[in-house]
């Protein structure tokens, strides 16, 4: 079960540094919001499916066609907390390091479009307060990055589970 959340965990996590980075050479991190905005989306939806496919890996490779409750969430659980980790680190090294300018950019580019859209003061105060905290390089916005990775993939890893649980009745 180990080895097989390492392994899926570390294919998530190669997977999310290889498309930051095409994002980040594409413009979509730094003057192409309008586009990363929906990019973005690309990495937790393979990081899903790796919690997915570690379980799948897990019941069929290692324990012989069966899963337990036990063995389907830790699996699971072990995939999401070490990619959490993980991605936490990388995601500070981009926006602190390789990217400084993604938190400005990024709230420039909000700012904008709620001006565009005559958005109220009231409407942009709390846009931009979300944006800070899921952008702004606080302790706190990794911290929620972490946090929301790892529960969000144990939600994965939990309907994952039951699914692959279920027995099939073969007419």
């Amino acid at each position: 079960m180990k080895n097989t959340a390492i392994k899926f965990a570390l294919i998530a996590l190669a997977t999310t540094i290889i498309w930051t980075l095409t994002e980040h050479f594409l413009g979509f991190n730094t003057t192409k919001h309008e586009i990363g905005q929906h990019t973005r989306l690309v990495t937790p939806f393979v990081f899903y499916a790796c919690v997915v496919l570690g379980i799948l890996s897990f019941k069929n490779h290692q324990n012989h066609n069966n899963l337990s409750w036990a063995g389907g969430l830790k699996t699971g659980a072990l995939i999401s907390v070490i990619y959490g980790s993980l991605s936490l680190c990388w995601f500070a090294l981009y926006a602190e390091v390789i990217n400084p300018e993604y938190a400005s950019t990024l709230k420039a580019y909000e700012l904008n479009k709620l001006r565009a859209a005559n958005a109220t003061a009231a409407e942009i105060a709390e846009r931009m307060k979300d944006v800070e905290l899921s952008t702004g390089g606080s302790f706190l916005s990794y911290f929620f990055l972490f946090l929301f990775m790892t529960l969000f993939g144990c939600l994965i890893a939990l309907i994952a589970t039951w699914l692959l649980r279920k027995k099939r009745k073969i007419i």
